[in-house]
């Protein structure tokens, strides 16, 4: 039995046990978890209005979020800045789970800006006031069942009017789940963070050519609060520490050259130790100022190998959003459906449920999700849950198997071939936890950069491509996508931050200004080699537009994050371009920080 099998069959035996044992008794004590659970019960008995339906479907999340953003710059502290909040969520379906209000469009969903997309989700008194807590409750539960009336009125319009030859269900039946588990009993030290960033900002203070740099953590803890009209309740803690070292430059015409370092633990004692942090740094900003004047290439077609933290990076912002099982709503609007499909297909891709049984990945690869592990050789991955958003118990998915698709991340909404929940939900819609990119033929790091040479000879290169950090994150590479649909053109500083030249003699020489001219899932399937060093890459997951209808009533200010887990990979084809500006003209003078 593989490892990950063997530690989610024992997750599944026994931390439900051990939660609900140690948290039980504060949940009899939860002042807000008795008024969520006593308005339920009110608005399950109650909730009607005159000849209309009744609700058949109610859940209430409610999520206590402290944060504090601290950044740094030069050594000195920029931003120090605590917040609490508190988030109510109300979900109400109305009709039956075969067709019911959610998954549907009309220009009236938008009418409203955010409060009529997220009309459900409502900031709330942070004190622990029992009356006011049902007070809250009961007027976003009222706003959502009169809304949810008129949408499955117009819905069931639109159904009647239209043609549809396959009708999917709504709503999947899944297990009632109970889950309980206490806050995180000590957040990370602020003292010590502030500290922490003002030392990695102050490696800048001797590189004066480095025109922007900072340090920013943020540190994120939550405590969730579930009901449901099913019986499903859970309580889940969290704490998530971000850190990001960025500096920015620019090259004598004007190129902007950035790079960034980004860390994820759910403590202090996860990140690195402060001497590694400051090395790499250093390294960094070394690399920087030897991209000032490196040289470039207009464009290049061949072989490229992803090393290091690049592979598991591409593999994020290219092919795992396609892991996600997504629908196209209903709605009133046939020329919204063929605007709808579009800006799937264009703002990252579309989600690969028409490829299921088909081969997306050399016969060598397989993918698999794996929330119910915490680490992967030592190193933290971040999507570890045992209950996802929906209380569906969160479980081992395989996604790819030996290259072939085999299912979808999914979440109580169907789609034409999703039937049931995977316990996917994070945020508004479907998304990874952990996912493990596996290889059946390692190969070692010698063998791939001559494979590399070998392939760009028999094309009559002269070299071949290493890139080793992409650069930007899931966030930057959505904007470019839309930047691209809205036929705005590249954005200047999109490169990758780190592509070297590899030369038959086994001589690197380092490259700026390079991005890949055309990225899609496609030449994943034409992946020719894998290594067999894989490495761990953390980013915040960009959720697919269409979860927006598919409701969800998780707080919108916390993206979900997910680690990925990869070797290095060899394409047999990629094109590369040089970056285009115009770029903005370089500081005049030189800096007050110069000797």
């Amino acid at each position: 039995m593989p490892i990950t099998k063997r530690i989610s069959t024992f997750a599944k035996a026994i931390l439900p046990a051990v939660l609900f044992a140690g948290a039980g008794a504060r949940a009899q004590d939860d002042v807000a978890m008795r008024a969520m659970k006593d308005e339920l019960a009110r608005t399950m008995g109650q909730m009607q209005m005159h000849d209309m339906e009744k609700p058949y479907f109610v859940a209430y999340r409610m999520d206590d979020l402290s944060e504090t953003e601290i950044s740094a710059s030069l050594g000195s502290l920029t931003q120090d800045q605590p917040i609490r909040m508190r988030f109510i969520g109300a979900e109400v379906r109305v009709g039956s789970p075969s067709v019911d209000n959610t998954n549907y469009f009309s220009s009236r969903t938008f009418a409203g800006g955010a409060l009529g997309i997220l009309g459900g989700i409502r900031r709330a008194p942070i004190d622990d006031n029992y009356s006011e807590i049902r007070r809250a409750f009961w007027l976003a539960t009222d706003s959502q069942y009169k809304r949810a009336l008129e949408d499955l009125t117009a819905k069931r319009a639109a159904i009647a009017a239209q043609n549809h030859t396959t009708k999917v269900p709504d709503f999947s039946m899944e297990p009632v789940n109970v889950a309980l588990a206490p806050p995180v009993a000590a957040p990370a030290p602020v003292d010590e963070l502030k500290k922490l960033a003002k030392d990695l900002s102050a490696v800048f203070l001797s590189m004066p050519d480095i025109y922007d740099s900072s340090a920013e953590i943020k540190r994120h803890t939550g405590f969730t609060r579930y009901v449901s009209s099913e019986g499903s309740t859970f309580t889940r803690p969290d704490q998530i520490i971000r850190l990001k070292i960025e500096a920015r430059a620019q090259a004598a015409d004007g190129l902007p050259i950035a790079d960034s370092i980004e860390v994820y633990g759910r403590s202090l004692a996860d990140l690195p130790p402060e001497e590694e942090l400051i090395a790499r740094t250093r390294t960094m900003a070394d690399r920087i100022l030897k991209l000032r004047s490196a040289t470039s290439l207009e464009r290049y077609t061949g072989p490229v190998l992803f090393e290091g933290e690049a592979a598991p990076e591409i593999f994020a912002q290219a092919f795992a959003p396609g892991l996600t099982a997504v629908r196209a709503p209903i709605s009133d609007q046939p020329a919204f459906q063929q605007f709808f499909d579009q800006m799937m297909g264009q703002l990252g891709g579309r989600s690969f449920e028409d490829k299921i049984g088909g081969r997306v990945l050399p016969a060598f690869l397989s993918v698999t999700d794996s929330p119910l592990i915490s680490s992967f050789h030592g190193l933290n991955l971040m999507g570890t849950s045992t209950i996802d958003d929906d209380a569906v118990a969160t479980r081992e998915t395989k996604l790819v198997e030996r290259g072939y698709l085999k299912t979808l991340l999914s979440t109580r909404a169907p789609t034409n071939e999703i039937a049931e929940s995977t316990g996917s939900r994070r945020g508004w819609g479907p998304a990874p936890s952990n996912l493990l990119v596996t290889n059946d033929k390692p190969a070692t790091d010698a063998d791939l950069r001559k494979q590399l040479l070998q392939m760009a000879s028999d094309r009559g290169l002269k070299y071949g491509v290493i890139v080793r950090h992409v650069g930007g994150g899931s966030s930057a590479y959505f904007l470019k996508i839309a930047a691209q649909m809205m036929q705005q053109g590249e954005q200047p500083g999109d490169s990758m931050a780190e592509v070297y030249k590899l030369y038959p003699d086994g001589h690197e020489e380092l490259v700026q200004g390079i991005q890949i001219a055309e990225m899609t899932a496609a030449p994943f399937r034409d992946i020719v080699a894998a290594g067999d060093t894989p490495a761990v890459y953390t980013d915040e997951f960009i959720p697919r537009i269409s979860a927006i209808f598919s409701f969800g009533i998780s707080s919108a200010s916390q993206v979900p994050v997910v680690s990925y887990v990869a070797p290095p990979l060899l394409f047999e084809e990629m094109s590369l371009v040089k970056t285009e500006g115009p770029f903005p003209s370089p500081p005049i003078g030189s800096s007050p920080l110069a000797k």
